[in-house]
């Protein structure tokens, strides 16, 4: 049986705190942490480069001399603050519920929740980002049901400016996002199947993608959908990214510094924290979860929308 009188305290304990913290880390969308990586922060606020047409991504000199300085890793007035803005989710939990549980599951069904429902909503808020950081690709670019257009070119062309862009050497890989409906039509685009001779069918797959793209290029379907219907209407499922293609450079092991199209900036060691506080009708408890972040384009010019029509 669980005690209302101790929840408090255990939500303090160690094994709730690392889950919590695991749980953060798991439920963090494939999607979300695929375009905007993540950097872990000693603290809520602090400088990153940013780099656009006036200050372009550069490869330090590392070499001294004897008795010479070394190359300062310092920032200045051009780059930018991020600031972990406070993000919250809250399980009222019935002391009716706390006598007929233990304590520790209680909070971390909480944690499920709450991790589960903030990495979706995390992963709306990266594609939503991307989506107006991004630099439009010009409109043959994703003009996939005109039989004169090859997709796979005009891709491997933004390959190509991505990789300008970024400059950032082997550790930097082209990422794509699309959505499914994109995906049906670049493989139905017939320059695209005249890459697969003598296959009357194509699989419609990101392997079969990434076959036909330069470089290191790493590619994945979004599928987020969410109900665009205003409340008391009948659902209108619709996926968050539509008839969209995002190409963009990123660093699987990013820091302040790199030059990646995306970054989302978070405290270490506070994916989520948990706390427990008694509710206003003294007839239960409010399980808390509290995590900070911050999402930013760093590069915009390492990342290229393409319009599908």
């Amino acid at each position: 049986m669980g005690d209302k009188a101790t929840l408090s305290a255990l939500s303090g304990r160690p094994l709730i705190t690392e889950y919590a913290q695991g749980r953060a880390r798991e439920e963090t969308s494939e999607i979300a942490d695929f375009i905007a990586p993540t950097v872990e922060t000693t603290r809520h606020t602090g400088k990153y480069k940013v780099y656009n047409k006036n200050n372009r991504f550069k490869i330090p000199e590392t070499l001294r001399g004897l008795g010479g300085k070394a190359t300062l890793l310092g920032f200045d007035r051009t780059d930018k603050e991020f600031n972990c803005a406070p993000h919250a989710l809250d399980t009222p939990l019935d002391d009716i519920e706390i006598d007929e549980a233990e304590g520790e599951n209680l909070l971390m069904e909480a944690a499920d929740e709450s991790a589960s429902l903030g990495g979706m909503a995390h992963e709306a808020g990266v594609i939503d980002k991307a989506v107006t950081a991004a630099t439009a690709a010009d409109a043959d670019a994703g003009n996939w049901s005109n039989a004169d257009i090859d997709p796979v070119a005009k891709i491997n062309q933004i390959i190509i400016a991505v990789r300008l862009a970024s400059g950032g050497g082997s550790k930097m890989e082209v990422g794509i996002v699309i959505d499914p409906n994109s995906v049906l039509k670049f493989f139905s685009n017939k320059n695209v199947k005249a890459y697969f001779p003598g296959s009357r069918l194509i699989a419609p797959t990101i392997e079969n993608m990434e076959r036909l793209f330069m470089g290191r290029t790493s590619s994945k379907v979004s599928f987020l959908a969410t109900d665009t219907a205003a409340p008391g209407l009948a659902a209108a499922m619709a996926f968050k990214l539509t008839e969209k293609c995002l190409v963009f450079a990123r660093n699987g092991s990013p820091t302040r510094r790199d030059p990646s199209f995306m970054k989302t900036f978070r405290v270490r060691g506070r994916w989520m924290k948990p706390g427990v506080t008694r509710l206003g009708d003294d007839r239960g408890d409010l399980v808390k979860m509290d995590w900070s972040m911050d999402v930013q384009d760093t590069n915009p010019e390492a990342g290229y929308l393409i319009n599908v029509t």
